[in-house]
């Protein structure tokens, strides 16, 4: 058998207090640092998988039609996910939830998809996606410019 010379990979139970503490400063100083949102793409394609970023994604989207005044039932069924998780997303809010509040008061109520998308699993083409609402946004906001002219 042969030896290595690596060290043997830690569980994240494992780890002490200092080091968890140092692994969530890095998370929040990486999400800190990012300043486009072309750079939030790519660090959160690089950093999660595509099934994290659909979760994330729903979960934040519960917390926005949580705080409209719809229903526990009716966003489960919108969305397609369990009542226990609306109920946890619920939960969040009532006990604080001031980072989703803040967050949630900044998004537009609607975007408008544009036509050409690249083909398969958006999360994985989360730069391209931005890159694509940016030239609609950009376009749109010409011609709105160039009506008024």
């Amino acid at each position: 058998m042969a030896r290595t010379f690596y060290p043997t990979a830690r569980r994240i139970e494992k780890l002490s207090k200092e080091e968890v503490l140092d692994l969530t400063f890095d998370l929040i100083n990486a999400f800190r640092y990012v300043q486009t949102p072309l750079e939030t793409a790519l660090l959160m394609q690089d950093l999660l998988t595509g099934s994290e970023i659909r979760q994330l994604a729903k979960r934040l989207r519960i917390a926005k039609l949580l705080l409209k005044g719809e229903t526990q039932r009716d966003i489960a069924r919108q969305l397609h996910c369990s009542l226990a998780t609306v109920t946890k997303v619920s939960i969040w809010l009532s006990r604080g939830g001031e980072g989703l509040r803040q967050i949630v008061s900044k998004l537009p109520k609607k975007y408008k998809m544009p036509e050409k998308l690249p083909s398969g699993p958006i999360e994985y083409h989360l730069p391209q996606l931005m890159i694509a609402l940016a030239q609609y946004s950009l376009a749109k906001h010409q011609k709105v410019k160039w009506r008024h002219s």
